[in-house]
């Protein structure tokens, strides 16, 4: 499913209206049963009025994510919820297999936080109300085509689901935003932070409730919506710092590759009536920030699980403190954090990392901005009998897919990495580029190997290689990289045996290297 627009900025007004018109000629229809949104299709036929070299239209949006449970017919219980491995009694529990939702023994209405252990551990009683928790989306488009950025504060958002909702995974949603405006599903990137004191959305700690899920699929799709309907002129600034002294690498038995680079871009409203500035720059005022994005390898697990607060972690500190700096709507997406621990990101290092990013004129004002958009589907096999054990039965809501899979791949005949299994789980992969700049998509926690290979091939721009996208597939290891005795199960022990945890959730040893292979040829398909 690949795309190749003509690679020119929007020259002529003319041409421009009826191509955007034609692109998102269902903007005014709202999904029906999710959250409406008052959109005004006139609005983006002005939206391309005056467009020249280096200009593009651009939109973004913000929702909260508290929880609303009135809105979805629920109840949001924060107490008596039970504690996996916990004296807390199947009294504290509504039922102890509630086969609509999980397999954990749980209460139905709680929320609990991901990452920590296996099972429900860490009930949500309480909301963070500095940063928040919010799906924040950012939309841009040539008249041709469009990419769409989407962030969740969760710890993971799968692509498919099983039992806890019909039709509300991120690949479900891409279709079907791309058929509700006309716009290519390859072109959709729903991701998440992975922060361990956000809402567990696959089940692996506990059950989601299904008001919850509902609220949170339906918000997706409204912020997807609201970006796309307030894209107006904008040009486009990108750049790489290097931010090394906050995070690390973090692997046990040997020191692996590190990825320090702060990618980021930035875009900005053109006003016609203001006065031009120098070196394609849109005002001389002030700019009109409309969206910040930035994409950063550290896990964030910087809060205290034991609060019961859902928290952002420093994603959601970066975001509030460039929104607040700059305007607009900010999000930190998490690239090759597989092998990469937070340095000095700990209380407010979220908004120290966010005050690196360069004032606007300091980056590079992007004079091409043309967009491509690619991706690929298949089904891999799913070789960890731990994972296996735990999501078959459901454990974590993810769907398996009955009948052999096999990957071979690799770069040389002799070095090949070849697997197969009576299971597999189709996924994908993205691509787009927007000019020089590419940003990539990776269905689970890419390891920074894979973040810096992948920027190799695009030496002419800049590169996000973003992780946990479009699904939630554990972490992706390199076959160079892998642990096999760890995908058995003892990885989940660690340290004391030797043993590498990340490999406990890995689903195959094929998989890291299945990933790159298809990224990069994604990348060669849409910088043609």
């Amino acid at each position: 499913m690949v795309t190749r627009p003509l690679r020119h900025a929007v020259a002529s007004v003319t041409v421009a209206a009826v191509s955007l018109a034609s692109a998102w000629a269902a903007v005014s229809l709202a999904p029906t049963g999710r959250e409406d949104v008052a959109l005004n299709e006139s609005d983006l036929h002005r939206a391309v009025a005056g467009l020249d070299t280096g200009h593009l239209v651009a939109g973004a949006a913000r929702i909260d994510l508290r929880p609303r449970p009135d809105d979805f017919g629920g109840t949001w219980q924060t107490e008596g919820c039970a504690t996996f491995g916990a004296d807390a009694g199947l009294d504290t529990v509504t039922h102890a297999l509630n086969v609509d939702q999980s397999r954990w023994p749980e209460a139905p209405d709680c929320l609990y936080m991901g990452g920590y252990g296996i099972g429900p551990m860490n009930p949500i009683t309480d909301w963070d109300d500095e940063a928040g928790l919010h799906v924040r989306a950012v939309a841009f488009g040539d008249g041709h085509e469009t990419v769409v950025l989407v962030l969740l504060d969760a710890i993971y958002y799968l692509g498919r689901y099983g039992e806890m909702c019909d039709d509300c995974g991120a690949l479900d949603i891409a279709e079907r935003v791309g058929a509700d405006l006309g716009i290519d599903p390859a072109g959709v990137f729903v991701a998440a932070t992975h922060s361990h004191t956000s809402p567990d959305l696959i089940g692996g700690w506990g059950g989601v409730p299904d008001w919850y899920l509902r609220q949170v699929s339906s918000s997706i799709e409204a912020a997807i919506h609201q970006a796309v309907a307030d894209a107006r002129p904008a040009v486009l600034e990108v750049g790489e710092v290097c931010a090394r002294e906050f995070n690390r690498e973090r692997r046990n038995t040997y020191r692996s590759a590190e990825d320090p680079g702060l990618t980021w871009l930035r875009a900005v409203a053109v006003d016609e009536d203001r006065p031009r500035g120098g070196k394609g720059r849109p005002s001389t005022d002030p700019p009109e920030v409309i969206a910040t994005v930035a994409a950063y390898a550290a896990h964030p697990v910087t809060r205290d699980a034991d609060t019961g607060v859902a928290h952002g972690d420093w994603p959601a500190v970066f975001a509030a403190a460039v929104e607040a700096r700059d305007g607009g709507v900010a999000m930190a997406m998490a690239t090759g954090l597989g092998n990469l621990s937070p340095r000095h990101l700990h209380d407010h290092g979220g908004a120290d990392l966010a005050a690196r990013l360069p004032a606007f004129g300091d980056g590079e004002v992007l004079t091409d901005t043309g967009i491509a958009v690619a991706a690929h589907r298949w089904t891999h096999p799913v070789t960890n009998p731990a994972l296996t054990a735990l999501a078959l039965p459901g454990f974590f809501d993810r769907p398996f897919d009955a009948g052999p899979a096999t990957v071979d791949v690799g770069t040389h005949e002799a070095k090949r990495c070849h697997s197969s299994s009576p299971v597999g789980v189709t996924t994908q992969v993205n691509a787009a580029a927007i000019g020089p700049l590419v940003i990539t998509g990776a269905p689970g926690e890419t390891f920074s190997n894979l973040s810096n290979t992948i920027k190799e091939h695009n030496p002419g721009g800049v590169t996000m290689p973003l992780a946990l996208v479009n699904d939630g597939l554990g972490y992706v290891v390199q076959s160079f990289e892998g642990d096999d005795p760890a995908r058995s199960g003892a990885g989940f022990v660690g340290d004391p045996v030797g043993l590498e945890y990340e490999d406990a959730y890995a689903i195959d040893r094929c998989f890291g290297d299945m990933i790159l292979e298809q990224t990069i040829g994604l990348v060669a398909d849409v910088t043609r």
